[in-house]
């Protein structure tokens, strides 16, 4: 997918898939925003799929990448499945990778890797969540094996490297310092040239903690080293990580970006 501005807008002006992926017609929201829906025509993730995804984002456009729902990673006894996602935010353009959760059947084996680079003025808002099995079946943590690396460069160089390898026969997943018995867990990362947008990391996690305080989760927000900040969450049920990250997505955008209100339309 390409995205570029055109007569004041945000166009798809490049936009190739084939099955199992199917890209959806572009949708703007109130906020001027682009918004494009990714379909899996095949229901979810199968045994030696391999998914390669290249995103542009041109200079001074405003797009956003979502799932239609959560993506179901279905029985991988034999083999696994790959994804590569490889994105480029371009001078002054701000993009929101923010997916549905990736609900990891028991056996599953997914192993991703995304990449991201932001130049001057650019921003990215990046989820990552992660149910790991269907609990009214008893799959919580039955999955076979999970890794994710996500590496984020700007012009500076390397400002972003968070990796994942989890399997859950070989870790004990539910000890202090790990899940803790949560069923789910989910990050938000908020990279890229803030200075340019007026906002500083350690303040807008001084500011907006509250955020991540509900009833049955834990979770931190925290400024990264340079350009950025992550915040965390475990929780007993997706919709309260939804909940958090979306109200966490809408205050950047109407308190530091000046955009109106405009709800994720799921």
């Amino acid at each position: 997918m390409g995205f570029a501005r055109r007569a004041g807008q945000t166009a798809l002006v490049e936009s190739y898939s084939r099955p199992p992926l199917q890209v959806m017609r572009a949708i703007p929201d109130a906020a001027g925003c682009l918004c494009v829906y990714l379909l899996s025509p095949t229901g979810g993730v199968v045994q030696g799929d391999r998914y390669s995804i290249h995103i542009d984002v041109g200079e001074g456009s405003h797009a956003l990448f979502t799932t239609q729902s959560a993506t179901k990673v279905y029985r991988m006894p034999e083999n696994c499945a790959e994804q590569t996602i490889q994105i480029d935010v371009e001078r002054g353009a701000i993009f929101e990778f923010v997916p549905d959760a990736a609900i990891l059947f028991a056996d599953a084996d997914l192993r991703q890797s995304i990449e991201i680079t932001l130049h001057p003025g650019a921003l990215a808002l990046v989820y990552e969540i992660i149910m790991p099995g269907r609990l009214a079946r008893g799959e919580h943590l039955r999955f076979s094996r999970y890794v994710n690396r996500l590496t984020v460069r700007d012009e500076a160089g390397l400002l972003l490297y968070d990796a994942a390898d989890i399997e859950p026969a070989r870790d004990n997943l539910n000890a202090i310092g790990r899940l803790e018995n949560y069923a789910c867990w989910g990050s938000a990362y908020l990279v890229g040239d803030l200075a340019a947008w007026n906002m500083n990391a350690a303040a807008f996690c001084e500011a907006h903690r509250d955020l991540l305080e509900r009833e049955d989760a834990i979770g931190g927000l925290s400024p990264l080293y340079r350009n950025g900040l992550c915040a965390r969450m475990l929780s007993q049920r997706l919709e309260t990580i939804y909940t958090a990250f979306h109200d966490l997505r809408q205050i950047m955008r109407t308190r530091y970006l000046g955009l109106p209100h405009a709800p994720l339309r799921k």
